[in-house]
């Protein structure tokens, strides 16, 4: 069963009932500040899933008020179903689990045996502080799994199938192993209760003279065995893992660094479910808190793609502050990321389909590798695209200056623009673009032509009225107010000009005008209610009419000067 919704209360942070709804897809990204609770939600998931005695329950200092329970409620959805079950826990006291009715779930109600499904598929839970106890715990759980599936595969096996000769083997000797067992235990119960019989008359004369009651006795019975079955040999086994150095040999993963461990552990589950050693685990939970805790920048990539890998298969759910480990140019159709407020984790986004060609891969692919942090935009609140360096350093400088939360993703080109968009729209994402027009006089018919083409593939992408599309004509240096300008000097303009300082050749005022405008078009796109007039040489594109007047003109004017041209020539 699957579990689509979990809520909390009264535990640690969540003194109020908080509840989280997942997508039947695999992959759970939990964001927010520090202290929202990102953590204690993964915890309280994996407290649900434990069979707690009175000696093991949550400490009291986990309530966040004293005297009222601790609320843990799940909703486990299968094709066919779904089943509430609510498990409470009071002070001092051994928890219970109930139904959505409150009746607690013992051996004879109906739900028993859902339970303990439930409960028999625990999660796998990573944390960053995880003591060596809790570390051993995990390895035998992923043992323990490992072994029950290769225990179910054996109870099912078919003799006819072309499986290996070595499973055949392994099977018929576990069928012979299951018949023996019962009688060697008869065997062994028949001497066990003629000692037993000894033992008991021993006693009764004992007992009857002490109490003066000849009628008294005793009767040591020995239990009954149901055999052989997964659960004794689980009972039985242990399981470590061990690392060798060139420093040292055969030492627990317990005792290495918290990166290697946590790297160790989350290898070993993508490994096994990749060598099918899992079974089918579409059901089974794996929590990770902050996976890129204790990780080189490097290592932190890596961890993305292991991640990606084990979400194909298994439910994943992370709690993340990184934007690394969401990779643009792996499939999106299973993130979901929330933002943990205080009553309900609420839903940034979560992609619904894929619509991505070669070029826009392509154009994801390079965007990793020049700017890892361009998914930045899941943690920020406003978000804006840009297509040149100029742009995204004036506001990159003003967002700092005024202490705005806002993400600047630069492009580097329309293409990548559109690819960006796509990323965006997939997300339901609120977003602003600016982009050059490209409209330059230098321009040719036919690239004049293309660059409208362009243009319109950005409008084209706008989805909704959240979304909105600003231009700069001919560009951005132009739309400021400065003439055509050579690359290496684009940046060093643009630092003169927010610093307020002038350059020889370049007029005072010609600058002061220059910041004038980019705060103008910047105060546009941030605030978006802002009814100030856009000044320069920006333009809010409504409809692809707003391009054509940009570029029909000028596009008849080079058509017709290069016909002329051409006659000329002739």
């Amino acid at each position: 069963m699957k579990l689509v919704r979990f809520s909390v209360k009264n535990y640690k942070v969540f003194k109020d009932r908080f509840s989280i709804d997942f997508s039947k897809d695999s992959i759970v990204i939990l964001t927010g500040r520090n202290n929202t609770g990102k953590s204690t939600i993964l915890e309280a998931i994996n407290c649900f899933f434990q069979k707690e005695t009175k000696a093991k329950t949550i400490p009291n200092d986990c309530f966040s008020v004293r005297g009222i329970d601790i609320v843990l409620e799940a909703v486990f959805e299968t094709t066919d179903d779904s089943v509430t079950i609510i498990k409470k826990y009071k002070e001092e006291s051994t928890p219970t689990f109930n139904d959505d009715k409150g009746v607690e779930i013992k051996k004879t109600h109906g739900l028993f045996n859902t339970l303990e499904e439930i409960l028999n598929n625990k999660p796998f839970y990573i944390t960053p502080s995880m003591l060596p106890d809790d570390i051993n715990d995990l390895i035998q759980n992923i043992y323990s799994e490992i072994i029950k599936n290769d225990l179910l595969k054996l109870e099912n096996f078919n003799s006819e199938s072309n499986d290996s000769k070595e499973l055949l083997e392994l099977a018929e000797e576990y069928k012979n192993l299951k018949a023996a067992y019962p009688s060697f235990l008869r065997k062994i119960k028949q001497n066990t209760d003629s000692i037993l019989l000894k033992v008991s008359n021993d006693v009764s004369m004992n007992l009857k003279t002490l109490f003066s009651n000849q009628h008294l006795s005793l009767n040591v019975i020995g239990g009954e065995s149901s055999g052989f079955s997964a659960t004794d040999l689980l009972k039985s086994t242990n399981s470590s893992v061990h690392i060798d150095s060139n420093k040292q040999s055969n030492m627990p993963l317990s005792n290495q660094g918290t990166g290697l461990q946590r790297m160790s552990l989350i290898y070993l589950i993508q490994n096994m479910i990749e060598k099918k050693l899992l079974g089918e685990n579409e059901n089974k939970l794996l929590l990770i808190d902050e996976p890129e805790a204790f990780l080189h920048p490097e290592a932190v990539r890596a961890l993305s793609r292991s991640l990606y890998t084990i979400g194909k298969t298994m439910p994943l759910m992370i709690s993340t502050h990184s934007p690394i480990l969401i990779d643009l140019s792996e499939k999106h159709t299973s993130i979901q990321v929330f933002r943990v407020g205080e009553k309900e984790a609420i839903q940034l986004y979560q992609s619904v389909n894929e619509q991505f060609d070669e070029d826009d891969i392509a154009n994801m692919k390079i965007l990793n590798y020049v700017d890892s942090y361009v998914n930045e935009f899941f943690f920020a609140e406003k978000v804006v695209i840009v297509e040149g360096d100029t742009e995204y350093i004036a506001f990159k400088h003003l967002s700092k200056e005024r202490g705005d939360n806002i993400h600047i993703i630069r492009a580097r080109g329309k293409g990548t623009i559109a690819t960006l968009m796509k990323i965006l729209n997939q997300f339901h994402s609120s977003y602003d673009v600016l982009h050059d027009v490209d409209n330059h006089e230098k321009h040719s018919a036919t690239t004049l032509k293309a660059q409208l083409t362009n243009c319109k593939k950005i409008l084209e992408l706008k989805k909704s009225d959240n979304i909105r599309v600003f231009c700069s004509i001919s560009h951005f240096e132009k739309a400021i107010g400065l003439e055509d300008i050579s690359n290496s000097n684009k940046t060093k303009n643009i630092y003169q000009i927010l610093h307020k300082k002038e350059q020889q050749g370049q007029s005072k005022d010609l600058f002061t005008s220059a910041l004038s405008l980019i705060e103008n078009i910047y105060d546009q796109i941030i605030n978006r209610n802002n009814s100030t007039q856009l000044k320069g040489g920006f333009k809010l594109i409504s409809s692809s009419e707003d391009y054509e007047k940009l570029f029909v003109g000028l596009i008849a004017q080079k058509t017709e000067d290069e016909e002329e041209s051409k006659k000329q020539k002739v």
